[in-house]
């Protein structure tokens, strides 16, 4: 029995140790939780900031209306050009030579007025048209110039005006020196056309522009300081007139247009180019529509050919009166 009681009592012991054991177990895994909660909810509390207190609305004061800033004045247009004195424009003063006098040789296509606008026929009442029986066709035909003055004569050569020898006019018939015929009109504006009964002759190029040069200076001395002195270009001929007149040969033509060309910038004067309407650019030849029999001068369509282009070929003058709008208005003139 000692045995039963002994062994029981071993096992009842056993089994309080274990339950000690476990209720131990149990009581300390609930200290822990208890201990592991506390820790937990502080560390919350710590890091939560602390609320602070919403400030005071002060009142809002009542906008004030701002003054809108003051409107500026628009500012006036810039002038893309720079004002210009355009009174020096309207002085009648010989032009001054603005290219290097010394040259001799500048093709003369490259220093003739270029076009311009359209004048009426009115600026040609101011115009006075001196030179050979070729000229005289613009006031023998209908043009529109017939209030222009012409001094204009049959075989005339630039010795014709420098000599001032006795001739027929022969678009008005009168005979008359050619100096005091110019001189008495007093023109805004002289045309001079001469040179082809020069070149007949085959003489030499520098006499007949030494005498050209002489001409100037006389018209100069006898005409009013403003006088604007246009020099035209010798027209071509018909190719086959060289056979009869060796010296018109047009390529000494143009060589004597080149000459000219180059007279006209050193003496003050413009040159233009009128065989740009009347004469074939190839060869410088007479156009075939505007000739006449004798190959040199020019039938009505060609003289009005001719007409046009003076007409559309002048240099800016604020006294002109242009057909239609002036496209080369300058702002502010």
């Amino acid at each position: 029995m000692a045995d039963f009681y002994t062994y029981r009592n071993e096992v009842t012991g056993k089994r309080r140790r274990r339950k000690i054991f476990l209720a131990l177990i149990v009581i300390l895994a609930l200290l822990c939780a208890a201990v592991g909660l506390f820790w937990f909810g502080r560390g919350e509390t710590a890091a939560a900031p602390a609320a602070t207190p919403a400030p005071a609305q002060e009142p809002t004061a009542a906008p004030t209306e701002t003054p809108a800033p003051a409107q500026e004045t628009a500012a006036e247009p810039q002038r893309i050009l720079p004002n210009v004195d355009t009174a020096a424009w309207d002085k009648s003063e010989a032009v001054p030579a603005t290219i290097d006098t010394e040259y001799l040789n500048t093709d003369h296509r490259m220093v003739a007025v270029p076009m311009l606008g359209t004048v009426t026929n009115s600026y040609f009442d101011t115009v006075t048209f001196a030179g050979d029986s070729i000229a005289s066709g613009l006031g023998i035909y209908d043009t529109g110039y017939h209030n222009a003055h012409y001094a204009t004569y049959v075989s005339a050569g630039v010795q014709t005006f420098v000599n001032n020898v006795s001739v027929k006019n022969a678009v008005t018939g009168e005979t008359e020196t050619p100096m005091e015929t110019i001189a008495a009109s007093q023109p805004d504006y002289l045309y001079i056309l001469v040179g082809t009964n020069n070149l007949v002759v085959q003489g030499s190029e520098e006499s007949f522009i030494a005498y050209y040069e002489r001409l100037i200076d006389m018209l100069r001395e006898q005409l009013n300081p403003g006088v604007i002195i246009y020099i035209q270009a010798i027209p071509g001929v018909q190719e086959d007139v060289v056979d009869s007149k060796p010296g018109l040969d047009n390529t000494r033509i143009a060589t004597a247009n080149d000459l000219l060309a180059n007279m006209a910038l050193r003496k003050g004067c413009y040159y233009i180019n009128i065989r740009e309407a009347l004469t074939n650019p190839a060869d410088g030849s007479q156009i075939d529509d505007y000739a006449t029999k004798d190959g040199v001068h020019f039938n009505a369509a060609g003289y009005r050919a001719w007409a046009e282009y003076l007409a559309t070929h002048t240099v800016w003058n604020r006294r002109s009166v242009y057909s239609g709008e002036n496209p080369y208005y300058i702002y502010g003139a």
